[in-house]
């Protein structure tokens, strides 16, 4: 028999075999009570039902769980390879995807300049423009982020990510949290509405960090199941979702590694009508509190954002064996200095970004050469139609795109 969603069930069997069905999976060696109790929700309004949050581990499951642990362990050894000057430009790149798919889901404009720019705020003592501080320094950190004992750390994350750019209207109104009613609207219709009061909100969450702690349940499962419910609690009037899946990668950093972590919002991003349905179809009545396919959907986006990754890793692997064996040429040998600065350009365009300028400083820093020796060396390159003058003041270099074509042809 397939296993189907019970809410499909309701309509294929007859009443007392869809309530023995429901009983079997409750009663299964694979099921999993959660103790975290959900209202159910239909046409716009919450009903007078309450179910317990379960899932069933069953084969699919099991095997997305293997996936996303083989895929991890894959990237790992993919970004072993990397050279060590471009893992932290890469990691950077990632990061303001993942930030700006954050931002995109929940309507937020920021450009990937904008983004960009923060990160390198944060590297100055007084950072002046503070526009999406936050929001970078809590993804730059992400795996040094504490689990979550209390439920003032929910407030601090909110804090540290978002609330700069939470419009005033929008500002928690209680102690920590918000007081007030708040819903989730589509634009059509209202698709769910958050718990009420400041003091129940409060309680659902130190129900979440109990169930956070709770070993005997998959990490994994655990993760996505408490991303869920954070959901379900909508602690704040906006800002829930960026913060609520920035908590699902901050498990998942430690859990994973930092690349798996920061893409989720960038596979969400891309394919948001399966997550917002799965997020919506887990009140359901008819279900029962099941949320076995939610999970399934939710390790799917995870599975593929790591995919991505893989694949943009492999490719530029293979373009960085022909970057190493056009300088293995026996031209090179005699500019050692030259040859390396041009390695560093050429890779940084490869995985990072096409075009990318490296300052005089950059190259320093990541060359550890001299800015006696690199201006001479540069001067070489120029002179040869490898590198162009980017900007004059303060001097910044780039590949030119001759070099690239001759190298790595598109």
């Amino acid at each position: 028999m397939t296993y189907d969603k019970l809410s499909k069930l309701f309509y294929k069997l007859t009443t007392s075999d869809y309530n023995l069905e429901y009983q079997k999976r409750k009663e299964s060696y694979g099921c999993y009570s959660t103790n975290l109790t959900i209202k159910g929700f239909k046409r716009e309004r919450l009903t007078n039902d309450t179910f317990e949050l379960f899932y069933v581990n069953i084969p699919e499951l099991m095997k997305l769980n293997n996936e996303v642990l083989l895929n991890s362990s894959k990237i790992s050894s993919l970004v072993n390879k990397l050279p060590g000057f471009v893992i932290e430009p890469y990691f950077n790149k990632l990061i303001i995807n993942e930030a700006q798919s954050n931002n995109e889901i929940e309507g937020v404009k920021s450009t990937k300049k904008e983004l960009s720019d923060a990160l390198k705020e944060l590297t100055k003592p007084e950072p002046k423009n503070k526009k999406f501080l936050g929001l970078m320094k809590t993804y730059l950190h992400i795996e040094d982020i504490d689990p979550f004992e209390k439920t003032e750390s929910f407030r601090v994350l909110y804090d540290n990510l978002v609330a700069d750019e939470i419009s005033s209207d929008d500002i928690p109104d209680g102690e920590l949290f918000r007081k007030g009613y708040v819903e989730v609207n589509d634009g059509n219709s209202t698709t769910h509405i958050g718990i009420s009061s400041e003091k129940n909100i409060i309680i659902a969450l130190k129900e979440l960090i109990d169930y956070l702690n709770d070993q005997s349940h998959p990490n994994l499962y655990r993760y996505m199941v408490a991303h869920y419910f954070y959901e379900y609690i909508h602690p704040f009037y906006d800002g829930n979702g960026r913060t609520g899946r920035l908590i699902v990668g901050s498990y998942l950093s430690r859990y994973l590694e930092k690349y798996s972590a920061i893409t989720f919002s960038y596979a969400v991003n891309k394919n948001k009508s399966k997550y917002y349905k799965a997020l919506e179809e887990v009140p359901s009545p008819l279900n029962k509190g099941e949320i076995t396919f939610y999970l399934i959907d939710m390790l799917q986006l995870l599975s593929s954002g790591q995919k991505g990754i893989i694949e943009d890793l492999e490719e530029n692997l293979l373009k960085l064996n022909r970057i190493n064996e056009y300088l293995s040429h026996d031209n090179w040998t005699e500019k050692a200095n030259e040859r390396e600065l041009l390695y560093i350009l050429i890779t940084i365009n490869v995985f990072v970004q096409e075009d990318t300028e490296l300052s005089l400083a950059n190259l320093m820093t990541l060359s550890k050469k001299s800015r006696y020796l690199i201006n001479n060396s540069m001067t070489y390159l120029i002179n040869h139609d490898y590198v162009e003058v980017a900007t004059h003041y303060p001097k910044s270099f780039k590949v030119s795109r001759e070099c690239l074509e001759t190298i790595i042809p598109v």
